[in-house]
């Protein structure tokens, strides 16, 4: 594993062994791919792999759904409490899914794990879905959740000058720009990025190539999920409300966790992201897990590798809400 400085090259390792027969085994079953099927049931698959191949989920005090008002209608949140009591940190989570497959429940034992492990009070959004509500409706969503939670701290029994954002993949992406969104206007103290989607597959990386069939993300998701998301709408591609790296407001970020996997396609734009972030001033942790693959948060009861992203996550942010940390800043 590695952390800041952030190197120019990262390390290689063999895949882990576990996760290597994960893939072998998905691989002989002969599963159409991903893309080829209609959103509703892609959505179904993720849900299914999600509850089948995680560990059990640490115990909360509580998991309650709620609606707010958001952009496009009826916004579904959901608010876990973990067994503590007086005036927690707060953490809106931002599940990923490629814009497309995501939801609630595929990352119920994330939030619940990241709720115990942090002691935070988490907040997870169901955000609007593509190829149904395309970009920018996933973002607007995400963003009015971050205002919601802020001005509602109070009531959520939360501490409102201890907030924080993290997301996977997509989810990723748009806590990014939920968080440039915000600035100037709500003051977070941490953003958690987990192998975050950076930039648009027509300027592919080298890690997009190497590791982009075999290995659970596939490029031609990655070109389904994009082009859902973008509606197909090239002009896109390089907006820095997509594409991270051409962000020219990366410096008003919060400190920046950011987790690359050695063998996920989106490693080489991710330490991109952090290398860019980093130079743009803002306090910046990397760690690289050479062994894993993308997603491999879904896959705790195969691998160990899962587990420890999320522990080291909830590690860091811990550190960056408690009460010192928040009283240096202030």
């Amino acid at each position: 594993m590695t952390r800041t400085a952030i190197p120019a090259v990262l390390e290689a390792a063999p895949l882990d062994p576990a996760l290597a027969g994960f893939l072998a085994q998905a691989a002989s079953q002969g599963n159409p791919p991903l893309e080829s099927l209609p959103p509703p049931l892609a959505r179904q698959v993720y849900r299914d792999l999600a509850a089948g191949l995680g560990l059990p989920a640490p115990a909360v005090a509580s998991a309650k759904d709620r609606v707010i008002d958001g952009p496009g209608g009826p916004l579904a949140l959901r608010i876990y409490r973990p067994d503590a009591e007086g005036a927690l940190p707060l953490l809106l989570f931002v599940h990923g899914g490629g814009f497309v497959i995501g939801d609630l429940e595929t990352h119920d034992t994330v939030c619940r794990t990241l709720c115990h492990d942090v002691v935070a009070v988490v907040v997870a959004v169901d955000y609007r879905l593509a190829p149904e509500h395309p970009f920018p409706a996933a973002m607007d969503d995400v963003a009015c959740a971050l205002r919601w939670v802020a001005a509602h701290a109070r009531e959520l029994g939360a501490d409102a000058s201890r907030i924080a954002l993290a997301g996977d993949s997509a989810g990723a992406q748009l806590a990014t720009v939920a968080a440039l969104r915000a600035a100037g206007a709500i003051v977070l103290r941490a953003l958690g990025l987990i192998y975050p989607v950076a930039q648009h597959y027509s300027e592919p990386s080298p890690s997009m190539a190497e590791n982009g069939g075999g290995k659970f993300l596939t490029t031609g998701a990655m070109r389904w999920f994009i082009d859902c998301y973008l509606g197909g709408r090239q002009e896109l591609a390089r907006h820095a409300d997509f594409a991270l790296l051409q962000s020219q407001t990366l410096h008003t970020l919060p400190p920046t966790w950011l987790a690359t996997m050695g063998h996920d396609p989106l490693r080489d734009e991710g330490l991109a992201l952090a290398l860019r972030i980093a130079q743009a001033g803002v306090p910046t942790e990397h760690h690289h897990y050479a062994s894993a693959i993308h997603a491999c948060l879904h896959f705790t009861a195969v691998s160990t590798l899962g587990s420890q992203v999320m522990a080291d996550l909830a590690t860091w942010l811990r550190a960056q809400l408690s009460i010192d940390m928040q009283a240096r800043h202030s």
